[in-house]
């Protein structure tokens, strides 16, 4: 699976050569190219929202902005990843703040850590879940919705470096800030997170307060979870450990567990973005934009 995010992006070739050919009427470029960042586009939405159908939503928002942006990228101010996942950074972090984040900025307003469980049912009163499918969703849902305990800032740095393996000379260069303030702002929210399912999480370590079969039924009830949507169900490529390939640097020792939480998960394939795009692309709006005949 192509990668864009390793060091040596040797494939990056391919992006200009599509891009070329793009610009010059050919649909089958642009939807190859799209296509080759297109998981990884909702990847990143999925794990800034913990909600498939905004990350559906967000994808589409920002290739559209790719498409239409596609005549301005200019390779000699920078990489085509670095312009394409600025792309996606800026408008993730700028956009309305959605329900999910509302909801756990309540639980936690208080800035308290343990905000968040102490004000679910008491665990003597829940009744337990044993399906095993609910308690995955359970799972992928707070492992993900921990996050919104970040802004949006510190969460996109987790992502991209602690989640998607980006190093910090390429993190820097899409968030656009320093090296030195990428690696700073990746200290911190790692220790937030980490600090969190440490003195929280079951999974962790079973003596901590929260398991997630003792927790389905409330996000079902709160509508964290949506039994139509489960993310557990959705089309895999694998996990992200797997689409990360081969060249993954080592994780610190003591956050090597907890990073895994989030890198076994699946890598999903997104939405079906050949039917969107196709239909996209016979708009007169759009082919005017593109510049095609």
């Amino acid at each position: 699976m192509h990668n864009p995010f390793q060091e040596k992006n040797t494939d990056d070739g391919r992006d200009a050569d599509y891009i070329l050919q793009s610009l010059k009427g050919d649909q089958n470029a642009l939807e190859a190219l799209i296509l080759r960042h297109q998981s990884w586009v909702f990847n990143i939405a999925l794990t800034m929202t913990g909600d498939i159908p905004l990350a559906e939503d967000v994808t589409q928002e920002v290739l559209i902005k790719v498409i239409t942006k596609l005549s301005t990228y200019d390779p000699q101010k920078a990489a085509f990843r670095t312009w394409l996942y600025r792309i996606v950074v800026n408008h993730i972090v700028n956009m309305k703040e959605n329900r999910k984040e509302s909801f756990f900025s309540k639980m936690m307003e208080s800035n308290d850590d343990e905000m968040f469980i102490n004000n679910q049912p008491d665990r003597r009163k829940t009744v337990r879940v044993e399906n095993e499918r609910l308690k995955e969703e359970t799972k992928a849902s707070c492992v993900l919705c921990v996050l919104l305990c970040l802004t949006r800032k510190e969460r996109m740095v987790f992502t991209l470096a602690a989640v998607f393996d980006v190093t910090d000379k390429i993190g820097a260069e899409i968030c656009e800030m320093s090296r030195v303030n990428f690696r700073q702002s990746l200290s911190r929210s790692r220790k937030k997170v980490y600090q969190y399912f440490m003195k929280n999480c079951s999974l962790l370590n079973e003596n901590n307060p929260c398991a997630c079969a003792d927790q389905t039924n409330y996000l079902l009830k709160a509508g964290i979870i949506n039994p139509e949507r489960l993310i557990v169900g959705q089309n895999s490529l694998g996990s992200i450990q797997s689409a990360l390939g081969n060249t993954i640097r080592e994780v610190e020792g003591s956050y090597h567990e907890f990073i895994s939480l989030f890198r076994d998960r699946p890598f999903l394939q997104g939405p079906d973005m050949v039917s969107w795009l196709r239909d996209l692309m016979k708009s007169s709006h759009y082919r005017s934009l593109m510049n095609w005949t």
